[in-house]
């Protein structure tokens, strides 16, 4: 099929992760928390994993060196807090700890995460915010 329509996988890989990024621009531009429709398939965890690891990494790599929350990411990010947990333990980045969750700063995967894009540039594409024209939908008043 995706050669009928001229589609190479790479090419719909980068298509799949603009549309995400765009998703996420919205919801925060939206002042909302994102996560996909659940449950997720097996190629869509992939995908929408994929995006949310780049997504913490960078954050870990230049956001605060201090206290990190959960609930901080999620609110700055968008990224529902579920999603973050879940990546960051898929990771090896989170311990559960007296019943709190830790994030781990562990600095082989930070390492890992800079080599890789120093290698193949960036895996977000980005989207300028302030190129963005949106007025979230008003609720229809009755």
């Amino acid at each position: 099929m995706w050669s009928a329509l001229r589609i190479c996988h790479a090419d719909f890989l980068v298509l799949i992760n603009t549309v995400t990024v765009l998703c996420y621009l919205l919801t925060r531009v939206e002042g909302k928390i994102g996560s996909p429709e659940k449950p997720l398939s097996d190629l869509g965890l992939i995908s929408y994993r994929s995006y949310w690891k780049d997504v913490l990494l960078e954050y870990l790599c230049s956001g605060p060196s201090t206290q990190l929350s959960v609930k901080d990411i999620s609110q700055e990010m968008a990224i529902h807090s579920y999603d973050i947990v879940s990546t960051l333990q898929a990771l090896g980045m989170m311990k559960y700890w007296k019943g709190k969750h830790i994030i781990l700063k562990k600095q082989d995967v930070l390492d890992e995460y800079i080599d890789r894009v120093k290698k193949r540039g960036t895996m977000v594409k980005e989207v300028d915010p302030t190129c963005l024209r949106w007025t979230p939908p008003q609720p229809a008043s009755l």
